[in-house]
C-alpha cells in the first residue's frame, strides 16, 4: 500500500538527476499523472491474493542473453 504521503512531485525531482534527466517543469507536469497510474497499478497488485504455494521464484534474475555454442 502505497504511503499516504507519497508526493509524485517530489520522487520525480528526486530521481530523475539519478537517472541522468534534466527534467523542466514542463515534463515534470508531464509525467506526474503516469506516476500516479503506475502507483494506483502496484496497489492493486499488492492488493491481490497470491497464494503461498502458487509462487515459483527464480532464485537469481540474470537479464543478459546466454550464448550457446
Amino acid at each position: 500500500m502505497a504511503a499516504p504521503d507519497f508526493d509524485p512531485d517530489a520522487y520525480i525531482r528526486a530521481t530523475a538527476p539519478m537517472l541522468g534527466l534534466d527534467l523542466d517543469e514542463e515534463r515534470i507536469a508531464a509525467v506526474t499523472p503516469f506516476l500516479l497510474i503506475a502507483r494506483d497499478m502496484a496497489e492493486l497488485l499488492e492488493a491481490a491474493p497470491v497464494p503461498v504455494a502458487t509462487l515459483a521464484l527464480a532464485p537469481v534474475y540474470d537479464s543478459a542473453p546466454t550464448l550457446k555454442s
